[in-house]
């Protein structure tokens, strides 16, 4: 089969490689984009070039308000995803997060943080989400762990403390 034949039906399957078993003009002998046509490894190459870090960096530089606009924009706007991830990364540097948590069980703890942001949004007042047993109480140390977080009122929150109530 002719490398045009190839990509043709890599194409028609939905792939988004092939491969010709033949090298490319800089003699890598690799997969293909489906799309370009392109070598994979001549890709890898020119993205890894000094010169690509080069000129990322110094777009980063010349777009950093842009940049900055679109983050916080999206900051603002996922505020019950940002709130898990700092939580989150709070959690773990206290070591409160287990490392046995399963994808669904992190996934349940995110839901629970953007239903408080919701609620929030929509509602008159503030929402939290509380660990029923505090991750570093005087008595007792929770877990960051779905079946220890609850959402509440952010005033309740505050009333609470870090303070384990039965």
């Amino acid at each position: 089969m002719t490398k045009a034949a190839e990509r043709k039906q890599a194409m028609l399957d939905g792939k988004p490689t092939y491969f010709t078993g033949k090298p490319c003009k800089y003699g890598h002998i690799a997969e293909r984009r489906t799309a370009k046509a392109e070598c994979i490894a001549c890709e890898a190459e020119r993205n890894n070039s000094e010169s690509r870090k080069e000129y990322m960096a110094s777009y980063a530089e010349k777009q950093r308000e842009k940049l900055q606009e679109i983050a916080t924009r999206w900051q603002k706007n996922n505020k019950g995803k940002v709130n898990a991830n700092t939580a989150f990364n709070h959690s773990s540097k206290m070591l409160r997060t287990p490392r046995w948590l399963s994808p669904f069980e992190k996934l349940h703890i995110k839901c629970l943080y953007q239903v408080a942001a919701m609620r929030s949004k929509h509602s008159e007042i503030a929402w939290d989400v509380d660990h029923i047993v505090p991750l570093k109480g005087k008595t007792v140390s929770g877990l960051h762990v779905p079946w220890n977080l609850r959402v509440i009122p952010k005033k309740e929150n505050i009333l609470k403390g870090n303070k384990y109530h039965v």
